[in-house]
């Protein structure tokens, strides 16, 4: 009843399978693609027009084949086939297989080869990004080429494959195989994303295969000394190569091969191989004459090998560029410091899409070094790469005599974190030779060493740690015994995937040190710890408590005598004074001699989760905290009563005995869990470390304790501020800035003046009332104390917002995924940030409150659920709103 259904039509197209003949020594089978008109499929499986021999699968609808991209791409004529998704998605696996009837040649006998030109669009490392080969149609697949591990940067460039030995492969394959009416090569690429141009996201394009014999081959394999990451070379370095007969002839000792070398375009250095070498395999072979690689530095080498009868030139040279360290002796005596101010510290880069530079860091985010104003960083200004697998290379390191070796650095991090899942990640690896490398330590191992380790993969994947901070590990996590560590190598890695790029990883201030003690790390000290600093410059002298250090003296020229050091640590929240935040730890120095004619080095040690907190503490939106320990001086205060000079500033009442160690006269070394604060000093007293407030410059007295501005009406500003321990001071002066402009230009105004009540022990309260009429914008307040002797000194400003004296903005828009929102708001008030997508669906929420300074938050996009395209940002106060559209590009 239903005959609509009784039928099936089905079209079979017949293909010839014409014979590949006259392959023979200098006369190539090349197939280039330009007879296939343009086309692009991403059905299951299709032959391709016009190329017959050729069929394509995938395993979803997103992978795709084309024979033409763009003009320029194809590596000779106009027309190559490119591998890629058709859309962004979470994986395909394409391949591209040929079918060559070569049944006319037999693998044991004819050395029949292949070789082809391939572009890397921005793959990443698969499985499925490789060549196969079978002798027929049914035989198993035989591995002949890695496609990921071989290719170019994404830089627009083909890349031309080694010469591979078809007929070798099939015979060694198991079982043994030879060329048949259907030998099929497949090429494999496993597609996330489509290939846009020549630098354009991901996918290979191919072009140029060929299918040659060969019957002489004499290759050139490798230089394989000097390595490319050498250390220590000299003026008689051996150069040591593998050559390869790849023919199924033995090469006769006579008349022998030529081998050369030549460094950095010199001269060659000729020698003859006079022995013998069996078919298909490897001699290596050292040259006589050795190389001068006394210099560190850069070297080129190129080795060339030269036989009469060899028929195919195209792999007869190799060269590499080496660079040549020196070899750093460390001992318990001597550690390794490289901060590199000077220069590079014979640190270099390489690898796969390199972004790492030497320089002063000028990012976004990383936007300065450590210490000083260099250091190595993933680009200077801007993001790493997508398919980056770059390195930044040590010089060597003799670590042999060392007890308790220990690595530290500061580090600044900035990747994309996909929660359960790697995408971006930065680690450090370690070698004994130069040529072997393993990963260093692993999560949880030392201090901030790795925050993820996916099974086993144990790295740094995390966004927006950018500020300095110290990584340290135990080289005892190294399996080898020490004394075998005289030519030790340490590398950062970066790798990423084809996603969301950011800033990466920078890297300062490398320090390898005997690290028997360790950081003091208990409860305030019930007693000081002694003990006697001579003069000459005998070395540091540690203080230690429990076995943990506490400080170190160094006094080069007088002797301070029997000394006292002591640590006190505060367990409540963190402290403040002179609107600074402060440091939970502080130590007191008291030596016999108090007063020294040169000054004295000291370390101060502290800990990394003590300046954490102090980073991280709230409570005074106007006070200043370091941003990170890199930004901490030292506030140093000296009292005739040594009894005063103890673990807490409320009883430093002296006027004159506080001064100010800014961050730029005082190092922070990186240091077991956490660091040491290394500065100079002539006399000794209580240490404190704070950021020095708004100038950077100024320490920790009591003198003012507090100072405010705020509206007393709709019309008029309160000031209020309350004083200790006043000594000699005259009177104050109320100034303001009445707008942004006037504040950038620090043109303030005196608008009155209060007399202080005289030398005082104890609080005094002052006040004084702004009733300018018609005040608009923001005003900032002031205040200048002046003492009897006219000096003086400015409190920290304050704001106040009367009306918006600038415009609100988002910048920049477009953007790749990062957008700053600039506002200003009176302090304390709430500003509430909702981002919508094109649904109106809410997608980020952002709160902050108001400072009254011209403030900007970041709205991040970047993460890659989160596709181009318009969105809608509105912010909220007061019950008011404001909406800026958002181009993700």
């Amino acid at each position: 009843p239903v005959l609509s259904n009784n039928t099936l039509v089905k079209i079979f197209k017949q293909l010839g399978n014409p014979s590949i003949t006259g392959i023979i020594p200098g006369l190539p089978f090349i197939d280039n693609f330009d007879a296939a008109p343009i086309q692009s499929y991403n059905m299951p499986q299709i032959g391709l027009t016009g190329l017959d021999r050729y069929d394509f699968i995938n395993s979803n609808i997103n992978g795709r084949i084309r024979t033409f991209l763009n003009s320029g791409i194809a590596y000779s004529g106009n027309r190559a086939i490119t591998l890629d998704a058709s859309i962004i998605n979470a994986g395909t696996t394409d391949s591209l297989t040929g079918t060559y009837n070569l049944a006319t040649y037999n693998a044991s006998i004819k050395d029949i080869r292949l070789d082809f030109r391939y572009k890397n669009h921005g793959q990443g490392s698969n499985a499925a990004n490789k060549v196969w080969i079978r002798g027929t149609d049914t035989d198993n697949w035989v591995e002949v080429y890695n496609l990921y591990t071989n290719q170019n940067p994404v830089d627009g460039s083909y890349k031309g494959t080694s010469s591979i030995e078809l007929s070798d492969i099939l015979q060694n394959a198991i079982p043994a195989q030879n060329f048949s009416t259907s030998t099929q090569i497949r090429w494999g690429q496993y597609g996330q994303s489509l290939a846009a141009d020549n630098e354009g996201s991901a996918g290979y394009t191919f072009d140029d295969i060929r299918l040659y014999e060969v019957m002489d081959d004499i290759q050139m394999i490798s230089i394989d000394t000097p390595i490319v990451n050498s250390c220590n070379l000299s003026a008689n370095t051996p150069v040591k190569i593998t050559i390869r007969n790849s023919s199924n002839n033995i090469i006769p000792a006579s008349p022998g091969i030529l081998v050369r070398y030549k460094i950095n375009g010199g001269g060659w250095v000729n020698e003859t191989i006079t022995i013998a070498i069996a078919a298909n395999s490897n001699y290596q072979y050292t040259f006589s004459t050795q190389a001068n690689l006394l210099s560190t530095g850069t070297y080129l080498i190129e080795a060339e090998v030269s036989f009469l009868t060899d028929d195919y030139h195209e792999n007869d040279t190799v060269s590499i560029q080496l660079v040549n360290t020196p070899l750093v002796v460390v001992t318990n005596s001597t550690p390794y410091l490289q901060n590199f101010e000077i220069d590079n510290g014979f640190w270099y880069n390489s690898g796969k899409n390199s972004t790492w530079e030497y320089g002063t860091p000028a990012s976004y985010k990383i936007k300065r070094a450590a210490s000083g104003s260099k250091a190595w960083k993933t680009r200077m200004v801007g993001n790493h790469n997508d398919n980056e697998q770059s390195y930044l290379n040590s010089p060597c390191f003799d670590i042999s005599t060392m007890t308790a070796a220990t690595l530290s650095f500061s580090v600044a991090l900035d990747l994309e974190d996909c929660g359960g899942s790697f995408c971006d990640g930065a680690y450090v690896e370690y070698s004994t030779d130069g040529k072997t490398w393993s990963r260093l330590g692993a999560n949880g191992q030392g201090t901030n060493w790795y925050n993820k380790g996916y099974s086993g993969n144990n790295l740094w994947s995390i966004k927006d740690y950018h500020r300095w901070h110290v990584a340290t590990i135990p080289l005892s996590v190294i399996p080898f015994p020490t004394a075998q560590l005289t030519q030790l190598r340490f590398r950062f890695v970066l790798s990423s995937d084809a996603g969301v790029n950011k800033e990466g990883i920078a890297i300062d201030d490398i320090h390898i040190y005997s690290n028997t003690a360790g950081i003091y790390d208990g409860i305030t000290m019930v007693d000081p710890v002694n003990a006697t600093i001579p003069a000459g410059g005998s070395g540091w002298v540690n203080f230690l408590s429990g076995g943990k250090l506490v400080a170190s003296v160094n006094s080069p020229v007088q002797s301070m005598g029997s000394t006292d050091v002591q640590t006190y640590i505060h367990t409540g929240s963190t402290r403040l004074s002179n609107f600074q935040f402060y440091h939970n730890r502080n130590i007191t120095i008291k030596p016999t001699t108090t007063a020294l004619t040169d000054s004295a080095s000291v370390r101060f040690y502290f800990l990394d989760s003590e300046t954490e907190s102090l980073i991280s503490t709230t409570g005074c939106s106007y006070c200043t905290r370091p941003e990170m320990a890199y930004q901490l001086g030292v506030t140093k205060y000296s009292d005739p009563d040594d009894n005063n000079e103890n673990g807490t500033i409320a009883d430093n009442n002296i006027p004159g005995g506080f001064s100010f160690i800014n961050s730029a006269k005082t190092k922070i070394i990186p240091f077991d869990k956490g660091y040491y604060a290394e500065f100079k000093v002539k006399d000794f007293s209580e240490f404190w470390l704070s950021d020095g407030g708004l100038d950077r410059n100024t320490p920790l007295p009591l003198k003012l304790v507090s100072f405010t501005a705020k509206k007393s009406n709709s019309k008029d500003v309160l000031t209020e501020w309350v004083t200790s321990n006043e000594v000699n001071v005259n009177q104050f002066e109320v100034e303001v800035a009445k707008s942004n402009s006037d504040y950038q230009l620090n043109r303030f105004t005196k608008i009155g003046i209060v007399n202080s009540y005289g030398n005082s022990t104890s609080e005094q309260q002052y006040s004084f009332l702004d009733v300018e009429n018609n005040k608009n914008g923001v005003r900032y307040y002031r205040l200048k104390m002046i003492d009897v002797d006219g000096s003086f000194t400015y409190s920290l400003i304050r704001p106040v917002v009367f009306t918006n004296d600038v415009q609100w903005r988002v910048y920049p828009n477009p953007s790749a995924g990062d957008f700053n929102l600039q506002f200003q708001l009176t302090e304390g008030e709430l500003l509430s940030v909702r981002i919508y997508d094109g649904s109106g669906k809410v997608i980020k929420q952002y709160s902050n409150y108001g400072t009254g300074f011209l403030q900007k938050m970041t709205i991040e996009l970047q993460n890659s659920a989160v596709p181009s395209g318009l969105y809608m940002l509105e912010a909220e106060t007061g019950g008011k709103k404001q909406f800026f559209k958002l181009l993700k590009q």
